[in-house]
Order: structure tokens, then sequence, then C-alpha cells
């Protein structure tokens, strides 16, 4: 039953918060654009330790493809780090290659601003697969945890239905 409660909590809370952020990489497309220049542009390589499944301590690898750029909305100047709404580490160094490839130093690009938040920008507006990932978790972890509550409830000893 905690397992199920755990699921259920962890999933409804993923699926929440990756709604929120669908709705507003939804929201980008339309938002308003700023001229922008790329300051900088560079994977930068994490190591991250974890523990296996089988007690034994791990390494694993993250690239991240870190990308400046500066833009001037209602003449304030701002300084924006997100390519999408989903940015996130890969481990695929080439597909952070990819999108610093992209964006070299030195080249102008399109900022996609929020009009109320205009410090929140994005170089690609829209749905990526990224975007589409966090909800679909939380709702797979949502389903899994109302089938261990469902199944833990029809195997409790005594229960008759």
């Amino acid at each position: 039953m905690l397992l199920g409660i755990i699921f259920l909590a962890v999933g409804i809370a993923l699926a929440a918060w990756g709604f929120m952020n669908l709705s507003t990489a939804m929201e980008s497309r339309s938002w308003p654009t700023a001229d922008g220049k790329i300051t900088s542009s560079q994977v930068v390589k994490k190591v991250e330790r974890y523990t296996d499944s089988n007690n034994r301590r791990r390494n694993r690898t993250i690239y991240e493809a870190q990308v400046r750029y500066d833009y001037k909305v209602g003449g304030r100047s701002l300084i924006g780090s997100r390519v999408t709404m989903a940015d996130s580490g890969s481990s695929s160094e080439s597909r952070a290659k990819k999108i610093i490839k992209r964006y070299p130093p030195g080249s102008a690009c399109t900022v996609y601003y929020n009009p109320d938040k205009p410090a929140e920008a994005v170089l690609e507006a829209g749905i990526t697969f990224g975007t589409l990932m966090i909800p679909a978790i939380g709702v797979l972890f949502t389903v899994f945890g109302f089938a261990i509550l469902f199944l833990g409830r029809k195997s409790a000893p005594g229960r008759q239905d």
C-alpha cells in the first residue's frame, strides 16, 4: 500500500509540474521576439555518482549544452540561458554538440520571451520531446500507483468482494 501511495504522490506531482511546463512551452510559440546575440556556447561534461540496484557505486556522465545570450526588451538588457523549455543534460555528447553548433558565440539569434516576465526566454519556442517526457512519466507513475493500490486492496487478507 505504501509503495502505491508513493508512486501515486510522485506521479501526481510530476504530472502537474510537467503539464504546467508543457502549457508554458505551448504558450511560448506566441511570445514576442527580440533580437539577441549568443555570448557563449559550450558542452559541459558532468560526472554524477550514484548507487545501482546491486548497491555498487557507479559514475554516469552527463553532457549539457550551455548557451548564453543577450537580448533587450523595452530598453532593458537581459541575459538568457534556456534553449528550450525542457533544457536538460543527456548521456549523448553528440546531442549537446548539435545544439551548440546551432548557436556559435557571436551569432545573432531570435529570442522568444514571456511578455509578463521578459527574463523568461527561450531560443526554440514550442513543444519538444523533453517537454512531453515529464508529464508522460508522471502519468505512468500515477497509473502504477493506482494499480498497486488496487491490486493491494484486492489481495488484502480477509477481504471479501
